[in-house]
């Protein structure tokens, strides 16, 4: 462990105030900006940085630039200064992140501030709900947003899920402090909290990545045979842990015979539904509807112009009271598409693709966590339309390419 006065541990430092405000204090997390570039602008000074744009970055640079261009399209142009605000991490925290560190990168206080940060929103959670149950609020009190009542559920799910990347990544790299002795109990605290969220794609996402760690186990233990068979019965498995979650197992009933129903004739079944609608429904619903504004507007709508389109297609549908909430696709790369049009949708799905190429060619397994957790909730949700999903992705996913760098230096080195 280098010494934690060094520049790398100092920028390390940088990277876990920056969590803690982003997930405990998001109204505060313009602090996090101004002193993540306070201490890149000491290490310009100092000689011990230098500027490199890799392609993921510029990826997510020309994303916004995208939203941008598109505004100039909008009718509601204070909804689509709002988006524009909203996405600017989408510039910032690129361009902060493209100054490299000419040395390996300290990662240790930044992984301790996650955590801590992580900490502290549980501590929070299930200290207003005990208020809450103390209160006569029942079990309730520990679902759901109740639970998780900082943050949208989703993105409670993904804090909490990468953590757990955190701590196996801790405890692998034999990081000073991180002992089995707690972060086994601290990894059952997190699994517990993740299906208290009852985002469902977050358990689903979580399940299904404990699935695959089995599997990885099985082969390198007992072989191929062995882990083909397991990975037949990984989804009976999968199923037995839904359905023995009762709020989940009815979740996963329902959506089941709602898409029998769609699947007979969808325009009938969504005229049919009234509102108000279970969440299943509901994305049944806004995919249809969004599914067909994006095939009458490849080009986009414009930045800040969605909830309009939607909301008179979906009167068309005869879902006035549905309509009157203004929900958004429910679908982040249906949004994209919707409101900058298939290059947009490409830029987001490009993304997609380097973060996993660059996870299987530096063995970035952090990055690989997170890219496939963004692409599989953004199945179900609009990630990045709330500042949680805007500033949490893009900071995990520019931070990690740090990881890359950190593989790159130790290859030069080791040529050298």
């Amino acid at each position: 462990m280098e010494n934690n006065r060094s520049f790398p541990a100092v920028y390390g430092m940088a990277l876990g105030l920056f969590s803690i405000l982003t997930i405990v204090l998001p109204k505060l997390i313009v602090l996090g900006f101004v002193a993540l570039a306070i201490v890149i602008g000491v290490g310009l000074y100092k000689r011990k940085m230098t500027f490199k744009l890799d392609v993921l970055s510029g990826l997510f640079i020309a994303l916004y630039l995208v939203y941008l261009i598109y505004a100039a399209f909008t009718r509601h142009p204070d909804l689509a200064g709002r988006y524009i605000e909203n996405k600017l991490s989408f510039i910032v925290l690129p361009i902060l992140f493209s100054f490299r560190l000419k040395e390996k990168a300290n990662f240790y206080w930044g992984i301790v501030g996650f955590l801590a940060a992580v900490s502290i929103l549980l501590i929070q959670s299930f200290g207003s709900s005990f208020s809450c149950y103390f209160n006569g609020g029942g079990k309730a009190c520990f679902l759901a947003s109740a639970f998780s009542y900082q943050h949208h559920p989703s993105y409670t799910s993904v804090f909490l899920v990468f953590a757990m990347g955190l701590l196996i990544y801790g405890y692998r790299q034999q990081l000073r402090g991180f002992r089995l002795f707690w972060i086994i109990p601290f990894l059952g605290l997190l699994f517990i909290s993740s299906i208290l969220c009852l985002s469902l794609a977050g358990i689903l996402f979580l399940f299904g990545l404990i699935a695959v760690l089995v599997l990885v186990l099985i082969y390198k233990k007992w072989g191929k045979l062995a882990c083909i068979l397991a990975a037949v019965a990984a989804p009976f498995a999968l199923y037995l842990s839904i359905v023995s979650i009762p709020q989940v197992e009815g979740e996963w009933t329902n959506a089941k015979w709602y898409a029998d129903e769609y699947l007979k004739d969808s325009e009938a079944f969504i005229k049919a539904r009234k509102y108000p609608m279970s969440g299943t429904e509901v994305r049944i619903v806004m995919w249809t509807v969004s599914t067909k504004v994006l095939k009458k507007y490849p080009l986009g709508v414009g930045t800040g112009n969605v909830d309009e389109v939607l909301t008179n297609n979906l009167n068309k549908l005869d879902q006035k009271e549905l309509a009157k909430k203004e929900y958004n696709p429910h679908n982040q790369f249906l949004q994209t598409g919707i409101e900058i049009g298939w290059i947009g949708l490409l830029i987001l799905l490009t993304i997609v693709v380097v973060g996993v190429y660059y996870s299987y060619k530096f063995k970035n397994w952090l990055m690989l966590l997170i890219i496939s957790n963004f692409a599989f909730n953004s199945l179900f949700e609009s990630m990045l339309q709330r500042q949680s999903g805007i500033v949490v992705y893009t900071f995990l996913i520019c931070a990690l390419l740090i990881v890359s760098n950190n593989s790159l230096l130790t290859r030069q080195n080791d040529s050298n």
